[in-house]
């Protein structure tokens, strides 16, 4: 595969993910988006080894909820409560 067709296969994959973005965000409560917004902001620029490390999950957890499990929601509950974040 070329270069460019690499370059057509990943804008497809971004404009699949901004739709799967304007979807959740559009039934989301103002409270639901400033978690997904908060959420997005520790993935993107991850300050601690817990948020390095599970940066991917983290995004998940922002966009899409219902992916996540629910052991992975609970460790980043408490790591939440433990950290200021």
């Amino acid at each position: 595969m070329d270069e460019l067709d690499e370059l057509v296969e990943k804008r497809d994959e971004l404009l699949q993910l901004q739709a799967s973005i304007k979807q959740r965000l559009s039934t989301a409560t103002e409270q639901e988006k400033l978690e997904a917004e908060a959420l997005s902001k520790r993935a993107i620029d991850p300050k601690c080894s817990f948020d390095r490390k599970h940066w991917e999950q983290l995004y998940r957890l922002a966009l899409f909820p219902n992916t996540v499990s629910w052991h992975f929601r609970l460790r980043e509950r408490l790591h939440r409560m433990i950290h200021d974040h």
